[in-house]
């Protein structure tokens, strides 16, 4: 039996490449769209460089914010139960 080998390298690189960006970024937008079909706000996706990993490393990442709040979204956290929504969806 082979002994695993962790690849810290190979994880950084996946995490820093132009498809680990595209991907958040696609995820972003749908939590995005999500929240703005239930909520009065108005939502946006944009890339963000996350610190992430044992070394801290700046890698892709994405940030859904409210680019024009509205009260009853934040009373109702909006935000909040569309991601929790969308988590409970993605599981098989």
């Amino acid at each position: 039996m082979s002994k695993y080998e962790p690849l810290p390298l190979g994880l950084k690189q996946i995490g820093q490449s132009a498809g680990m960006a595209k991907a958040s970024l696609e995820v972003a937008r749908k939590l995005a769209g999500n929240a703005q079909a239930v909520g009065d706000a108005d939502y946006e996706a944009a890339n963000q460089t996350v610190t992430a990993g044992w070394a801290n490393e700046k890698r892709a990442g994405a940030v859904v914010r409210e680019k024009e709040p509205h009260w009853r979204d934040w009373r109702d956290a909006v935000l909040l139960r569309t991601a929790e929504a969308m988590k409970v969806r993605g599981r098989r």
